[in-house]
């Protein structure tokens, strides 16, 4: 027993080598701390930094230049700034190598391949690094961001408390459609297990929709 659990502390011990210390405690950890405890005076201004840099698409060279400006005011700089908020966030992006042409990601079947089979295109380059990588943001840590708000979490029950359906057809939104009505009545399957609640029958279950832009079938592309 004590072979086994000294064997196992070793291998995690081993996993973590490399990592730094905040690493290390894991992204939960991060998460309930950016939510659950209070920001700090320099932390808020961290955050109203970013959102004038977001808001008004300030560029790196005009935020190098705000403490200039405004001598005496906390900013930071852009490297900082772009730390602290994805700390602060408890979101971490996942990035995928993509084809430099935007044929494919290289994930699913293409995982393991080193060419694009569409155009044939190298994955790398001569160091060994991707030629081109798509930044994902996961989805759950998005709705749990969402949840955190409150004005989001009260508007993300729309669905439940802010539409009403109208029996004579009449379709306001799309909550109103017939796929959306159908699954009303519909019980949650999770694999070949039917589980005893319908379909969006708590209001704060979150009904996600897909949307695409389009895409060219032919070798002429404009068309789509």
């Amino acid at each position: 027993m004590e072979s086994g659990l000294g064997e196992e502390a070793s291998n995690e011990s081993a996993s973590l080598s490399g990592l730094s210390a905040v690493d290390q405690l894991g992204e939960d950890f991060e998460r309930s701390l950016s939510l659950d405890a209070a920001l700090s005076e320099t932390d808020k201004a961290t955050l109203r930094t970013f959102a004038l840099k977001t808001d008004e698409h300030l560029t790196r060279r005009t935020l190098e230049k705000l403490p200039f400006a405004f001598p005496g005011a906390h900013v930071p700089s852009a490297n900082h700034l772009r730390t602290r908020v994805a700390f602060l966030s408890g979101i971490k992006p996942v990035l995928y190598d993509c084809c430099p042409n935007s044929c494919c990601c290289y994930t699913g079947p293409h995982a393991a391949l080193d060419n694009c089979p569409y155009c044939k295109a190298p994955r790398r380059d001569s160091r060994g690094k991707a030629r081109s990588q798509f930044s994902y943001i996961p989805l759950i840590p998005r709705l749990q961001a969402f949840q955190a708000n409150t004005e989001m979490a009260t508007a993300m029950k729309h669905r439940a408390h802010g539409h009403t359906h109208k029996a004579d057809s009449t379709i306001s939104d799309v909550y109103d459609s017939t796929a959306y009505r159908s699954k009303l009545r519909q019980r949650v399957r999770v694999h070949d297990k039917e589980l005893r609640h319908c379909h969006f029958s708590d209001p704060r279950d979150v009904a996600l929709g897909l949307a695409t832009d389009g895409f060219g079938p032919f070798r002429r592309r404009n068309k789509t």
